[in-house]
């Protein structure tokens, strides 16, 4: 646009001139027009000149204080890292702005996204990850091994332990444990597992009995079909009797087995020696025999497993519950007046004394950024941003020195 409006000047001045030697036209209007021409080209060059000179030697000669930019390029850069870091950016105008902003509102606008409450969910599931994976540590089955023996080792044996036990069978908690017990042992007998197991039990008996010179048992025991049978009919019977006393609160399974621990809790509370004795051979005999350092292992394993398990799946239990108890203890939290003022000045406090210890470092950014580019790259970037502006410049530059001289020609017509 700028080389336009040059163009345009030199060849109206020269045409204007041309007209008057030839004598073509009115001589005040020629004369008239080559002046305002004229003065267009001076005010358009001036103006290239100027505007050439910010960002390189006009025509390549190296004319004092051209080529600006280039040759004042430090201190171009100090300045607009001086003009950021205390002016735009100083640590007056960025508290000024937080005074205006309530982060408690923003996080919460924020929380109301799914996607980003599970992004802030993310860390809590690797953290609860990496605990799990401590299940399996031998420091924590030995530790909850040691614990059940020390517990149980603890557990008093007195007549207040004989009260608790008595008001246990009587809470509907007893009926609870019994029926879960009991459907376990069901399940139990229907194993398949079971049957191997009693198969095996009853080759050996007849193998016992044998070697001791009985034979009419031991050949009855052998036979196949008659260890299937036996089997079967145990099995059977006893998972039906205890389903049915699962169901029945006064089948006669339940009730003889609550009456017995109802009459034990009854002879401890009334200090009955033998049964004290026999609670505590009960105790010790649990406690040499218990091997639950296998159990506790396995169990910790399978709670890992599931643990990462359910951890790994995005719309799992555990992963879920991550996320609505992060963002309702957030918003919960937030959703108070007296503490989300609180914490939006927590907030400003914090970000203003970060601000004061490390604002310097905006203007080693600014500077870094800056003094990364090449010369050649840094007078682009800035021709590329104000190019329009300076053409218009020139532009300008063209048209007002064509107004100037038009206007002095007039003058000087009208003046004789």
């Amino acid at each position: 646009m700028g080389a336009i409006s040059l163009a345009v000047a030199v060849a109206g001045a020269v045409g204007c001139r041309v007209a008057l030697v030839l004598g073509v036209g009115p001589p005040w209007w020629l004369a008239l027009g080559a002046a305002g021409f004229e003065a267009a080209v001076v005010g358009g060059l001036a103006d290239w000149f100027a505007v050439t000179a910010l960002f390189r030697h006009p025509l390549g000669i190296p004319i004092p204080h051209t080529a600006i930019i280039p040759a004042r390029r430090q201190k171009i850069v100090e300045g607009i890292v001086s003009m950021i870091e205390d002016e735009w950016l100083s640590p007056e105008v960025i508290g000024s702005r937080l005074q205006r902003i309530a982060p408690s509102t923003l996080i919460v606008e924020w929380l109301r996204d799914p996607g980003h409450v599970q992004r802030v969910g993310e860390p809590v599931r690797d953290l609860l990850r990496a605990l799990a994976g401590i299940l399996t540590e031998p420091e924590v089955a030995e530790f909850v091994d040691r614990t059940i023996r020390q517990q149980l080792r603890e557990l008093p044996i007195d007549p207040a332990a004989g009260r608790w036990l008595a008001r246990a069978v009587e809470n509907e908690s007893a009926a609870t444990a019994f029926r879960t017990l009991a459907l376990s042992l069901a399940n139990l007998a229907e194993r398949p597992r079971t049957s191997a197991q009693l198969q095996w039990w009853l080759e050996r008996t007849a193998r016992t009995l044998r070697a001791e010179g009985k034979r009419l048992v031991p050949l009855f025991l052998r036979r196949k079909i008659v260890q299937r049978k036996i089997i079967e009919a145990t099995c059977g019977y006893a998972s039906a009797e205890l389903r049915d006393a699962a169901r029945d609160p006064n089948h006669p399974l339940r009730a003889t087995l609550l009456n017995a621990v109802r009459g034990f809790a009854t002879r401890l509370a009334d200090r009955d020696a033998p049964a004290l004795a026999q609670a505590e051979q009960l105790r010790q005999a649990l406690l040499e025999s218990l091997e639950a350092m296998p159990l506790v292992q396995g169990m910790l394993g399978q709670l890992r497993a599931r643990l990462e398990q359910d951890l790994d799946e995005p719309d799992g239990y555990l992963a879920a519950l991550v996320d609505r108890e992060l963002r309702a203890g957030i918003v919960d939290l937030l959703d108070d007046a007296e503490r989300s003022a609180a914490f939006d000045q927590w907030v400003r406090q914090t970000a203003d004394d970060l601000l004061r210890r490390h604002h310097h470092q905006i203007g080693v950014t600014v500077r870094e950024n800056l003094e990364a580019l090449e010369t050649d790259a840094l007078v682009a970037q800035i021709e590329d941003r104000v190019g329009a502006d300076l053409q218009f410049i020139r532009l300008n530059g063209a048209v007002v020195g064509g107004l100037i001289g038009l206007l002095l020609a007039a003058l000087r017509l009208l003046g004789g």
